[in-house]
């Protein structure tokens, strides 16, 4: 046989076998990697809890087998602990009582927590929305517009009408990210605005209820040291005056000390409000209350009702403010009723509780002025109240006193007919 047919015979039996070489190797290639292409597109779909056989085939394929696998471990644990921190801020935005709102850097929302929400009575999703179209108010709009644009935080006090009047503090503050988002935060501060209006209103109350009386003083005062009266009747007459406006002085700064007494007994102060309380014989108060304004009884000639029942009535509390709290009730009665008239006290103990009924045959009190008279220095009568020496603070310090006890306290009153306070304290 010629050389050349040789060749070509010995090279188609080379070909031959090294096909079925490549054939045998390509299949037990496939049968190998077969299971990680399975994994692959199982990891591609997000399920990070496969689990990847380790190849017993020598060379690369065993170290991706083993890459694949600590790839997925990896990525398990980063997506444990993404989704871990995610419940964690949801948890926080959630129990915020301050509104939250994450925005894009084109003005859309990206994350509201639940009080932005209730803040504004938002039911639907606001997320893409702009924030124009959640917080819908001019000076919002304008100063997270600025805040956007100069990335820059700012600070407003925003007052807003609807869903009702409320005062918030505003903060936009620029995060420091490539996506250049802005966090609004809302913080409600109606609470200290009204707190705020009161203090002002009660230092503008105290200051003029205290500089009459004071001017008066002065004027007679200076009336007297000047020798500018004309007999012994007229001095008489001026220090009467400056005596009446003293004891209006001491009244008025008696009970600034009591109505202090009674607000600092609260929660915040360190200490229990009822920590000094002790069980408390009523009777006994009301008869040294009685006993305490018997003489101004007996000048007007009133008959005073005691009716406590037949039982013996006692409550828990603070002797000192529950007999501050009858004197400034039955004072009052003593005040408005005209001569001859009737003033009353009458106890009871349905459903367990303490009932102590005050009421009179005074002047009453108009229907409109009822919803006030427990405000500190309102007076339905201001003229008349100060002439009778009322300081406007015995019904604001009956009330806190009643609320402290934490009992509740009702009036019932007709012009002319006179009034009824009913407290109920619980025993």
């Amino acid at each position: 046989m010629p050389i050349e047919k040789r060749i070509i015979y010995i090279s188609l039996i080379i070909a031959i076998i090294a096909a079925a070489l490549l054939l045998a190797l390509s299949k037990s290639l496939r049968k190998s990697l077969n299971p990680l292409i399975n994994i692959s597109e199982e990891l591609a779909h997000g399920n990070l809890n496969v689990d990847i056989p380790i190849s017993e085939l020598k060379g690369e394929i065993p170290k991706i087998s083993n890459a694949l696998n600590q790839m997925a471990q990896r990525l398990n644990e980063l997506f444990k602990r993404l989704s871990s921190e995610k419940n964690q801020l949801e948890a926080v935005l959630s129990a915020m009582s301050e509104g939250v709102m994450v925005l894009s850097r084109d003005g859309k929302a990206i994350i509201t927590n639940n009080a932005l929400l209730e803040m504004f009575n938002i039911k639907d999703n606001p997320k893409e929305k702009q924030y124009w179209e959640i917080l819908r108010n001019r000076e919002v709009t304008e100063l997270i517009e600025n805040v956007l644009s100069e990335r820059r935080p700012d600070t407003k006090e925003i007052f807003y009408l609807y869903p009702e009047e409320r005062y918030y503090l505003l903060n936009v503050i620029p995060l420091e990210s490539p996506e250049e988002e802005v966090i609004v935060v809302m913080f409600d501060i109606t609470d200290f605005k009204r707190l705020e209006k009161i203090k002002a209103d009660f230092i503008a109350n105290v200051s003029h209820e205290l500089r009459t009386p004071l001017t008066a003083i002065k004027g007679y005062s200076e009336t007297i040291e000047e020798g500018a009266y004309e007999n012994t009747e007229d001095l008489k007459h001026f220090i009467g005056i400056i005596k009446r406006h003293t004891d209006r002085l001491i009244n008025i700064v008696s009970d600034l000390l009591v109505l202090s007494e009674v607000e600092s007994r609260d929660y915040l102060s360190g200490s229990a409000p009822d920590s000094d309380f002790e069980w408390i014989d009523v009777e006994e108060i009301i008869t040294s209350s009685l006993e305490a304004i018997k003489t101004k009884a007996s000048e007007k000639k009133l008959n005073i009702a005691f009716n406590n029942g037949a039982e013996h009535h006692t409550v828990k509390g603070n002797r000192f403010l529950l007999e501050q709290m009858f004197l400034n009730l039955i004072d009052n009665a003593v005040k408005y009723t005209p001569d001859s008239g009737t003033i009353g006290i009458e106890l009871s103990n349905p459903e367990g509780n303490l009932y102590i009924k005050v009421f009179d045959t005074g002047i009453g009190i108009p229907k409109e002025h009822l919803p006030r008279i427990f405000e500190r220095f309102y007076r339905v009568d201001k003229t008349r109240s100060r002439k009778i020496g009322g300081t406007g603070l015995g019904l604001s310090i009956v009330k806190h006193i009643v609320i402290l006890h934490g009992g509740t306290i009702d009036v019932e009153s007709e012009e002319g007919k006179g009034s009824s306070f009913t407290i109920t304290l619980p025993r």
